[in-house]
């Protein structure tokens, strides 16, 4: 038995992912055919998060809607590199009947801070956000298919064989 909860902690170790520096997509765009909504991965790089990335993803914010300025501004955390952590964000806004599409590096929710919360709490009857999802892992923001993580997979199965072996 220890040598199975031994391995469920050390995969568990492993697979942990405190992220403080990720890569994200970082794009905008304003319909269905352009490169954001629907990426070709070799066709938009993936950009380290980092202050300068986060003043993009505010950029782009702000031409959806002005009132995202406030939301997406960032105090400079180059004082203190590696404190505060990073996540990807794909984020879908629907303004007046057309569709936004952005992807960019954003601070990763921290108590009740967070982005998504924050512009659908904007919300109005011209301004809809449609989906908001930040992850933290790279490129992780590149597209709506859903990506198995392979590290939950072996984790759920050695739990699974633990509880069976105790009953």
């Amino acid at each position: 038995m220890w040598k199975v909860y031994g391995s469920v902690m050390v995969l568990f170790m492993v697979g942990v992912n405190t992220v403080y520096s990720v890569k994200c997509y970082s794009c905008l765009a304003n319909h269905n055919y352009e490169d954001c909504a629907k990426p070709d991965l070799s066709q938009i790089s993936l950009v380290k998060c980092d202050m300068t990335a986060l003043q993009q993803t505010r950029e782009f914010a702000q031409h959806i809607d002005h009132s995202y300025h406030k939301l997406f501004e960032v105090d400079s955390i180059d004082a203190e590199p590696g404190r505060i952590g990073m996540a990807c964000l794909k984020m879908i806004t629907r303004v007046g009947g057309k569709d936004y599409f952005l992807r960019g590096c954003q601070l990763a929710e921290q108590g009740n801070l967070d982005i998504c919360n924050k512009v659908k709490e904007k919300n109005n009857g011209l301004v809809q956000t449609v989906s908001c999802v930040k992850c933290t892992s790279e490129g992780c923001n590149s597209s709506s298919e859903f990506k198995a993580n392979a590290f939950l997979a072996i984790f759920a199965t050695l739990i699974t064989r633990l509880i069976f072996s105790i009953v």
